[in-house]
């Protein structure tokens, strides 16, 4: 095992950038840190692809990224916001024992039965590769080898001696999964991170279309931060008290279709975006998406989100005077692991509704009534 570990993002010039495919974009987005509450380690890399099809690119106070398209309608135009949040599950190092130890806290909520044995990365002064370590079996106690070792027991374990450790790692040090994209049978692509990062690829190329296409409306891809922490849509929240948009919609994950799940709980991987229907989603905008898929003649699934859709659609639907909101979900097997695992066709066929339904909405959209 190598000593470090790179976190340097590729650089590559705009037009490499511009032929990049979904699998490619994924690939790229889905290498970058930035657990919640440290966005600003990925927020440089958002800000350059938005540069490639964005008419300009703006960073707010607290680390959202905004990439602009305008529309060709007279001024003041009707916005339109797309959100899809920047932030990757991870972890914090909170302890550092003796022998060098490290114990940390999890930010997001990892699936803990999927973490012994897995590498990370320590983004400390330098990039340190380190281990998930727990007790063996045969030290275990009765019981223990049953159960499922809670987070706070496990530990990281650098190979380096206690003193360099302590000058290497501070307490609050950003811990990422090092895990490199797995290339899957079909095109599909598992890597950790695609929650939420394949929606910023959504919305990459969403910018790419509109460019092309000039909607009529102002459209506003944001990057948020702060999703994953579940207590409230922090970046999503100030996005829209912000942008003050006539209607949101966000780009999230769904649960794609796996061995042992039930029937109905999952949206099939490789048969589209997932448009959700329930308390976030707004009616109008909801048969809107149906109608231009319908159209386009691109595959989609329902997902009922009954009570709340657990996105940024739930701060933005309550923003200002209240917003009409709606969510696409990109298929995702294996949700808060390391090997989150998407087909990139989704990717494309969400970016291609949501640009469809964007370029088409006329300047006098109204939520006051149901289309028909």
């Amino acid at each position: 095992m190598p000593a470090s570990a790179s976190t340097t993002i590729v650089r590559t010039t705009p037009e490499e950038a511009r032929g990049r495919s979904i699998t490619e974009w994924l690939r790229y987005v889905t290498a970058l840190p930035g657990v919640p509450g440290h966005e600003h380690a990925a927020a440089p890399a958002i800000e350059k692809a938005y540069r490639l099809y964005a008419d300009r690119v703006t960073r707010d106070r607290i680390g959202n990224v905004y990439g602009w398209i305008d529309g060709t309608g007279p001024a003041p135009r009707p916005r339109a916001l797309l959100a899809a949040h920047m932030d990757r599950i991870g972890f914090l190092v909170k302890r550092i024992e003796p022998g060098g130890f490290l114990r940390v806290t999890q930010v997001g909520g990892f699936d803990p039965r999927t973490l012994p044995g897995r590498e990370v990365v320590v983004h400390g002064r330098s990039p340190l590769v380190a281990l998930f370590g727990t007790k063996p079996p045969h030290l275990q106690k009765k019981g223990e080898a049953e159960r499922v070792t809670p987070i706070d027991e496990l530990y990281l374990d650098t190979g380096r001696p206690e003193a360099e450790v302590r000058r290497l790692v501070r307490i609050g040090a950003m811990v990422t999964l090092r895990q490199p994209p797995v290339d899957l049978l079909g095109g599909r692509l598992a890597a950790p991170g695609m929650d939420d990062r394949a929606g910023l690829v959504v919305v990459i190329r969403t910018l790419e279309l509109l460019r092309e296409r000039r909607p009529i409306w102002d459209v506003v891809g944001v990057g948020t931060i702060e999703e994953e922490f579940g207590i409230g849509f922090l970046g999503a929240r100030t996005a829209a008290e912000s942008v003050d948009p006539s209607l949101g919609i966000a780009i999230d994950v769904s649960h794609g279709d796996m061995a042992g799940a039930r029937e109905g709980d999952t949206v099939p991987l490789g048969g589209g975006p997932s448009l959700c229907i329930g308390a976030n989603i707004h009616p109008k905008i909801l048969d809107g998406l149906k109608g231009t898929a319908r159209a386009l003649g691109v595959p989609y699934s329902v997902e009922g989100c009954a009570i709340q859709s657990g996105t940024d659609a739930m701060d933005i639907q309550i923003s200002r005077e209240g917003i009409p909101t709606a969510v696409i979900g990109i298929p995702c097997r294996y949700m808060h692991t390391g090997v989150e695992t998407v087909d990139p066709r989704d990717v494309d066929r969400a970016a291609r509704l949501l640009a469809s339904y964007l370029a088409d909405l006329p300047r006098d959209w109204s939520v006051a009534e149901r289309l028909k």
